[in-house]
């Protein structure tokens, strides 16, 4: 630690005295080849609000439709309308498929994500909504991104306010963080041109916490964006959340796109293009070390694989995420992850990285 440069240990200095990171200190950390180091910083702020606890959740994905009108640049999942592989579920189907994982699985969240798909109407999310909470009145229903939310407010003619508290009333918790990718316009526009903007999402979002709906919030890396797009992107989340404290989890997301996306020569722009265990540990642990105001950090498992994730809970993470029953954007992507992992898997999986398994959903109220 003595032979640091001295940035890295005025960094370290105010990490140990509580003192909030900077921009200039978080170029400073992604510029770090040190990554034991700011690991071990990421850590020590991990178990100073968690101890040695992980916390997991027994959850069902649900991806209702794969018809969507953004089509975003990375996404595998997204189909047109009329392809022969697009689909919507039926209400019926969506909720057997609840009802099969709660008896069969015991389940006690539900994470609903799906494409902007002009079929469905309000009345579609309501009815799901509806249904869900009849089949497992305690689940807990984590549902539709801020992308989701702003089309569906538009395509009714309503506002996002009016929209989630339909939602509420039906029966929604809260609001995963899907959506947010990359806050920088310039790329934002490169790989989600038709999405909403970074700070429509962050809008969507505040909307939410203002109603008592709390949400995660995630950052997609790994597609040509630089450390300044990293760092401006974690910063407005924590601008946020000092305002709100709606924030439950943040979610940093490996980009596994298609082959076609990313051979594409348009987004080589000299910074990282793909991702590795390196980056996404560096990812994880800067993350930790900037986001002080949100509580969890998480590691989607499904993308980086169980053996990273268990690594990657001595770097910070303190959140596995859920057996993700039924998860089909990350396979649709290329992820080998294992399918459909039991309550045990995730046990084992975390007491065999030393650590003590916490069953919560995302309210984080332990069971």
């Amino acid at each position: 630690m003595d032979r640091m440069p001295q940035a890295f240990q005025n960094i370290r200095r105010k990490i140990l005295s509580s003192e909030r990171l900077t921009f200039e200190d978080g170029i400073e950390l992604f510029r770090s080849t040190d990554i034991l180091s700011i690991g071990a910083l990421a850590q020590q702020a991990r178990e100073s609000m968690h101890g040695r606890r992980v916390f997991y959740a027994s959850n069902l994905h649900l991806n209702y439709t794969n018809i969507c009108t953004t089509r975003c640049e990375f996404c595998a999942f997204s189909r047109d309308a009329g392809a022969p592989d697009a689909y919507a579920l039926a209400l019926e189907e969506i909720e057997s498929r609840v009802r099969e994982a709660v008896e069969q699985h015991g389940i006690n969240e539900v994470h609903i994500v799906g494409g902007h798909n002009p079929a469905l109407g309000l009345d579609y999310y309501v009815a799901m909504i509806e249904r869900i909470r009849r089949v497992g009145p305690s689940l807990f229903i984590k549902a539709f991104s801020a992308t989701e939310i702003e089309d569906l407010a538009r395509r009714s003619g309503l506002t996002v306010t009016a929209v989630l508290e339909t939602l509420k009333r039906a029966g929604l918790d809260g609001l995963p963080g899907g959506g947010a990718e990359i806050f920088d316009p310039p790329m934002r526009q490169k790989i989600c041109p038709e999405k909403i903007s970074g700070e429509t999402w962050l809008e969507v979002h505040r909307t939410a916490h203002r109603l008592g709906l709390k949400s995660n919030a995630t950052m997609l890396y790994g597609h040509g964006e630089t450390d300044e797009a990293r760092v401006a992107h974690l910063l407005k989340l924590r601008e946020l959340q000092d305002e709100t404290r709606g924030f439950s989890a943040f979610v940093p997301l490996a980009c596994i796109g298609s082959q076609a996306f990313l051979s594409s020569k348009s987004l080589k722009s000299g910074a990282d293009l793909f991702t590795s265990g390196y980056l996404d540990l560096k990812i994880l642990s800067i993350s930790r070390l900037l986001l002080d105001n949100i509580p969890h950090i998480k590691i989607h498992w499904i993308a980086t694989g169980l053996k990273f994730a268990q690594a990657a809970l001595s770097f910070g993470a303190d959140d596995l995420g859920g057996t993700n029953l039924g998860e089909n954007v990350m396979r649709a992507a290329g992820s080998r992850s294992p399918r459909d992992l039991s309550s045990e898997d995730l046990v084992r999986c975390i007491r065999s990285a030393g650590f003590e398994p916490c069953f919560v959903d995302s309210s984080y109220q332990m069971s």
